[in-house]
């Protein structure tokens, strides 16, 4: 215990003033000042969203997912502050909240293409796996108002890598074993591809099988519950995905086209929800179907100061659940009739821009998006949903050029949910009602957004921003129709989420060697959505979840990070967030936002002896939160050392060692669903 408080000590000392910075180019200018020096005309449009860019917290590059050795999108975002994990429960999803605002709230959207589960409107984010990936850059209640619909708490934006030399070719191979040493699984990464003066194209094949993940050594047994010491009980899981990219760049007046074809599919079979530990009732589904298929045609072009973007695509989904009554109808192998999602989504995205002179720039973007979910029990169908989404977002930036060094940005955006059709036969919860058929009441809605921001650089190398943002979220099909296999009542009425954010933030360097980022931020959601407990409408001694609308509910907090580069020998990072809730409503049952933590945060040092050997040791913190609404329980916080030795022999080839939970902590993300003991890696990496 003592040699782990040193070291714990020792992290935390070592980095408390440092954080990492980006080179600067010898004469520190950019392309655009040295255009401007020279009295060049430039013509720059710059991204319609708030991009971040690499002395950002909150983007996360290629690099840093290389460097934590991050395989899958839940494993990357948990260093970015106000980010907190979620795992584990009925549904053996692992997700995270940006700043207290769920998956729901926070769109996963790769390459403009929102990617959740189109009927909960959400994904498991330990599906999305990384190798294909340029970039991930997460959004906070600031977001573009050219993103589309339902970014109440912001968004999370995948950027898939294009190719860029001529020959581009690499395999990584990872392994992973637990504390005593047996297999726990692997990872193979095979990327091929290319560019040419006319073409490009890539390919990425990706696979991960986790055998299974060991616990803590201080996990204890509960009598009566199957979960015993050692192996994680059903922590297995399958995920295999190709990803093909081919597009064209024409020569001559074409030139600034860029044409691209991307197909994607994945497999995965994300195994059976592990038990909750320390209780004697609990759920197992399985899930031996998780698949989908997407195909999107993209179209950039730029000319002088005009910019146009269009994108369409299909995106499949397929989704089987089979749920197992008890320990021995599971040994028996006798579950119910397989519960199938059948879904798809369709649209498009046309997006334009204009920069009327150096003072005045516009964007604006139409949105069509087509939801259709198909809920099936056994050959049974048993609901038909179809809605389409429209959106419009418009944004207009001006930099007064007798203050170049103030720039003044305003959105404003529409968002129309259009409900086509539904169809829902019995179901249990009816069926205990003594109805056989129900048809329920869906209504049209209309969103506003607006936005706006004033960004100033006090001088260089510090800048200072004030931003506001109103934004909003449709409630999701699963919120308003599911019966949740009759322990829900549907609410298809149930109304949307509206959130007013302001932000004050700060971003400053200091010569080479230094980044700091800051920000304090307050939310204000009205209607916010919760599952209530209200009696059975046929058996008033009984309760059935409800979904309803709060009054209103506040998220505020503080984020701090810094990243310092010494030498090429030594650098390191640090950041940590501090957030508070208040509540403001009618319903007494909810007191609390369950695991909600006040404090986190994470720092690493990476200190290079040579030019061939890396070494990074890395500290995680998660403080108490509240596990239930009504503020009755409470988890404890914990603390997680990792560690990793990286050696880059050259340019092409790579190897490194890690260790996952140094210190064999025992920690829980979710309550009942602990998180793996000591976990030793080995990769390799192999690029032409």
């Amino acid at each position: 215990m003592s040699s782990r408080l040193v070291f714990t000590l020792l992290l935390i000392l070592s980095t408390i003033p440092w954080g990492s910075a980006q080179e600067a180019s010898p004469d520190n200018t950019t392309p655009a000042e040295a255009a401007a020096a020279d009295d060049i005309p430039v013509y720059t449009l710059p991204p319609a969203e708030v991009s971040a860019t690499q002395d950002s917290p909150n983007l996360v590059t290629r690099e840093e997912m290389e460097r934590y050795n991050a395989q899958d999108l839940w494993e990357a975002v948990r260093q970015v502050p106000g980010v907190q994990l979620s795992g584990g429960g009925r549904r053996n999803d692992s997700n995270f909240t940006v700043r207290g605002f769920g998956s729901d709230s926070v769109p996963i959207i790769v390459d403009d293409i929102m990617v959740a589960n189109t009927y909960r409107g959400e994904g498991d984010a330990a599906r999305y796996l990384t190798g294909d990936l340029e970039s991930i850059e997460i959004q906070k209640g600031y977001s573009s108002p050219l993103l589309g619909a339902n970014t109440l708490g912001g968004a999370v934006l995948l950027r898939t890598a294009k190719p860029r030399d001529p020959v581009e070719l690499s395999l990584k191979s990872s392994a992973d074993f637990d504390d005593t040493g047996d297999y726990n699984g692997t990872t193979q990464v095979l990327s091929a591809g290319g560019r040419g003066e006319q073409f490009y194209g890539n390919a990425v094949f990706q696979f991960r099988g986790i055998d299974h993940y060991r616990l803590s050594a201080e996990f204890e047994p509960t009598l009566g519950n199957p979960q015993e010491e050692g192996n994680r009980l059903w922590s297995d899981s399958t995920d295999m995905k190709l990803t093909a990219l081919t597009g064209w760049t024409p020569q001559g007046p074409w030139e600034n086209l860029d044409l691209w074809l991307t197909w994607l599919y994945q497999d995965s079979d994300k195994g059976i929800s592990p038990p909750d530990v320390e209780v004697l009732d609990f759920s197992i589904w399985d899930w031996p179907l998780w698949k989908r298929q997407s195909l999107s045609l993209h179209t950039d072009f730029d000319q002088g100061p005009l910019s146009l973007k269009f994108l369409t695509y299909y995106d499949k989904y397929d989704n089987r659940l089979d749920d197992y009554w008890n320990m021995t109808a599971y040994e028996y192998g006798i579950h119910t009739a397989h519960s199938d999602y059948d879904e798809y989504a369709l649209g498009f995205r046309l997006e334009g821009g204009w920069i009327f002179n150096p003072e005045h720039q516009v964007s604006a973007a139409l949105i069509f998006k087509k939801d259709d979910h198909i809920g099936l029990t056994g050959e049974i169908q048993q609901v038909h949903i179809n809605e389409d989404t429209w959106s419009v977002g418009a944004e207009y930036r001006y930099t007064p050029s007798w203050l170049p060094k103030l720039q003044l940005r305003g959105g404003l955006g529409f968002d129309l949910l259009n409900p086509n059709e539904f169809e829902g036969l019995t179901n249990s919860l009816m069926q205990e009602l003594g109805e056989k058929y129900y048809i329920v009441q869906s209504r049209q809605m209309l969103l506003l957004n607006a936005q706006a921001g004033i960004f100033y650089d006090i001088t260089e190398n510090h800048q200072v921003r004030f931003t506001y943002a109103r934004k909003n979220r449709f409630p999701t099909m699963f919120q308003r129709y599911s019966t949740r296999f009759g322990r829900q009542i549907p609410n298809s009425l149930l109304g949307p989420e509206t959130a007013n954010h302001v932000e004050l933030g700060y971003r400053s360097f200091i010569g080479n060697w230094l980044t700091l980022n800051g920000a304090a931020y307050y939310s204000r959601i009205k209607g916010k959505i919760v599952t209530v407990q209200v009696p059975n409408p046929k058996s008033p001694y009984w309760t059935v979840d409800f979904s309803r609308n709060l009054d209103e509910t506040s998220l505020y907090g503080l984020e701090l990070s810094g990243e310092f580069r010494l030498n090429e020998y030594l650098s390191a990072g640090l950041n940590g967030a501090l957030a508070a809730y208040e509540i403001n409503h009618s319903e007494a049952q909810v007191t609390s936002l369950p695991y909600y933590p006040a404090a986190s945060g994470n720092c690493y040092v990476e200190i290079r002896p040579g030019p061939v050997l890396s070494l990074l040791p890395r500290l995680e913190y998660l403080g108490k939160r509240d596990i239930d609404a009504e503020g009755t329980k409470t988890m404890d916080a914990y603390w997680l050392v990792h560690f990793t030795v990286t050696a880059e022999f050259s340019e092409h080839l790579s190897m490194s060692a890690g260790i996952e939970n140094l210190f064999d902590t025992y920690y829980e993300i979710r309550q009942h669903a602990p998180q793996a003991g000591r976990t030793y890696n080995l990769a390799c990496t192999i690029k032409y």
